[in-house]
């Protein structure tokens, strides 16, 4: 798989980014789809310490900001953000570095097996785009060996 096939991959899961007004209900977000999906990649969320910011304005000059500061500390650090401008890669990056369109696709070809497993149990509703690409990035940053993400 090449960069754009795992785009065009990514991109055939629904988005809800793409579609406004969607309902919001249990079925739509249930995070045990990506407990599911994390588990047999071995819970990469899990070994890096993680800085989560939420709120309505900022989010992503804050998370530059505390990335910057802490790479500048000397710790590897793994960004993860959304939405891009040109492309996906924007959204994940180590170290001010963004993913490069050979690793992105790689990891998407390996996390691909078990999205198809979660979605053909449909136990709890089908993958979204976001959270496949969130599964890659925690991926990404498991390579990687981040400190901080």
């Amino acid at each position: 798989m090449d960069y754009r096939e795992s785009l065009r991959y990514l991109l055939s899961f629904t988005d809800f980014e793409k579609l406004p007004g969607s309902a919001y209900s249990a079925a739509n977000f249930d995070l045990r789809r990506m407990a599911e999906l994390l588990s047999p990649l071995g819970n990469p969320h899990l070994s890096p310490r993680t800085v989560h910011i939420a709120g309505t304005k900022g989010k992503g000059s804050t998370a530059a900001m505390i990335a910057s500061a802490l790479s500048s500390a000397g710790y590897r650090t793994g960004l993860y953000t959304s939405p891009h401008l040109h492309t996906f890669r924007e959204r994940m990056a180590v170290d001010g570095e963004m993913i490069e369109e050979e690793t992105f696709a790689d990891i998407v070809g390996r996390v691909r097996p078990a999205v198809e497993e979660v979605n053909r149990r449909h136990q709890y509703g089908e993958l979204t785009t976001f959270e496949i690409l969130t599964a890659v990035a925690f991926s990404f940053f498991d390579h990687c060996g981040v400190y901080y993400q």
